[in-house]
């Protein structure tokens, strides 16, 4: 019986684990503005919902991450592209809510 508990405990474990960086892509869309302006509207719109949310300066761009204590993170990469920007969103899990990704619609004009 003590053998089952580990192994259950392990495969919890390997899941959330699992959970724990994002993975493809769930949305990318080509915008006008630049990755610093986007970024700054986008930032202060999902700190407004997800207080931990961080951003980080990437190659061309940023990436704005919002913690979940339940799954992965969502996250939104901006990075340059021609005359404006490409933004990437990541969401964490199909448990997450739509609220963050609809912050980031926002800020698309």
């Amino acid at each position: 019986m003590t053998i089952i508990r580990t192994l259950s405990c392990l495969l919890v474990l390997a899941a959330l684990a699992g959970c724990a960086t994002p993975g493809e892509p769930t949305g990318s869309k080509l915008i006008s503005k630049t990755p610093e302006d986007y970024a700054a509207c986008v930032l202060p719109k999902w700190q407004a919902l997800a207080p931990l949310t961080t951003q980080k300066s990437i190659s061309n761009g940023y990436r704005i991450t919002a913690p979940s204590a339940v799954a992965s993170d969502e996250v939104l990469e901006v990075v340059k592209y021609r005359d404006g920007s490409r933004a990437t969103f990541y969401k964490g899990s199909f448990l997450s809510s739509d609220n963050l990704r609809q912050a980031a619609r926002a800020c698309l004009d």
